[in-house]
């Protein structure tokens, strides 16, 4: 098909341009930290399950009080994945978790970190710790969204950081330019959809073979680089790349970590929202029971958010009052007769940055029936 073919020609191209970036005397200078991070990043993506982790990786993240909290939500609040009872897991075996983003609401200070830098990413990997089958290498899964100032465009005047879940134009107006992504804020087009079979369902599974793997999210403000990015708007058709989504799904490590490469290239860092390394996920008790990482965090179908550890502070005290509703945080005690997006605003709820995401936890066998079924 076209849409393969100008893909691949499309990562060729961008492949040769990051090579003349980096080489390019001009060009901005190579960020120590960053690099340092995603070398470790996928040492610990490719780390074999059965050699336990060398322990905490704190010190190779980009900012360590800003590490990545996932907290569930349950009908009783907001509660620590550690507080899961390990009953409530699937006894064990082969599972499939669905992974739906939802929303993504900075705090008042990560908002403006995110205007200055002019862009954001959000991104989502899955990578599994065991293979399919021998032959194969563990697969990744990879989602991102992107935003820039210059492409998000509102319709109406928007207000301030206190009563509005996202505004990157600081309550300006921005203009009469075509809006090409949807405002900050709303996640749920972010996907692992093959961009290489454009027309198959959008199905957000990944497989984790004995019911454990590893899960990452970060999120950053960037800028675009100008200088590559001026080529790129004249020589390359790039939207599956570039686009405010794209997904990859199975895919191997090598490939993930190339495609980290080329985005550096595009997108300069900036600043940091939320960062984690590859972290051991636990959907079963047996994978429980085995030895795990003393890090790993049990799952179980339902809401999450994720929270920056700095952050997680202004929640206490009202973690058993707060609820996840059409993945927005809000409390209990909001008037139940607005939108959950109005709710989201009321002062009831902290002013923390978080990421909500929906997790379906089944066994391989049921997935598998689903889908025949159409499912």
């Amino acid at each position: 098909m076209n849409s393969r073919r100008s893909f691949f020609q499309d990562i060729a191209l961008l492949s040769a341009l990051a090579g003349i970036a980096e080489q390019d005397s001009h060009a901005q200078a190579k960020d120590e930290k960053l690099s340092n991070f995603w070398d470790a990043y996928f040492d610990e993506a490719e780390r074999d399950p059965n050699q336990i982790s060398r322990g905490s990786n704190d010190a190779d993240l980009m900012d360590p009080t800003k590490k990545v909290q996932l907290i569930h939500a349950t009908d009783s609040g907001l509660v620590y994945p550690d507080t899961i009872d390990a009953k409530q897991l699937m006894a064990e075996g082969d599972v499939v978790v669905t992974v739906n983003p939802a929303h993504f609401r900075p705090s008042p200070d990560d908002q403006k970190a995110i205007s200055r830098s002019k862009g954001a990413h959000i991104r989502v990997d899955c990578v599994q710790t065991r293979p399919i089958m021998n032959l194969i290498a563990p697969m990744a899964w990879a989602g991102l969204a992107a935003w820039s100032l210059k492409d998000t465009t509102y319709t109406k005047t928007l207000a301030s950081a206190s009563s509005a879940p996202i505004s990157l134009s600081s309550g300006k107006r921005v203009g009469s330019e075509k809006m090409t992504s949807p405002a900050l804020g709303d996640i749920s087009q972010l996907d692992f959809k093959d961009p290489n079979n454009p027309n198959s369902p959008i199905q957000n599974q990944v497989i984790l073979m004995g019911g454990s793997g590893r899960m990452a999210l970060n999120v950053t403000g960037v800028s675009a680089n100008g200088r590559l990015q001026a080529v790129l708007d004249k020589s390359v058709q790039y939207s599956s790349l570039i686009a405010p989504f794209f997904g990859f799904g199975a895919m191997a490590l090598p490939a993930l970590k190339t495609l980290t490469t080329l985005l550096g290239a595009v997108f300069n860092h900036e600043s940091v929202i939320m960062n984690s390394m590859p972290q051991q996920i636990v959907a079963t008790q047996d994978a429980y029971k085995n030895p795990h990482d003393s890090s790993a965090v049990k799952i179980v179908s339902g809401d999450y958010i994720a929270v920056p550890t700095n952050q997680t502070g202004n929640l206490k005290g009202t973690m058993d009052k707060l609820r996840i509703v059409n993945g927005w945080l809000v409390h209990q005690d909001s008037p139940t007769d607005v939108p959950p997006e109005q709710r989201a605003q009321d002062p009831l709820v902290p002013r923390v940055t978080y990421m909500s995401v929906t997790l379906t936890v089944q066994s391989l066998a049921a997935a598998q029936s689903n889908k025949a079924k159409g499912g």
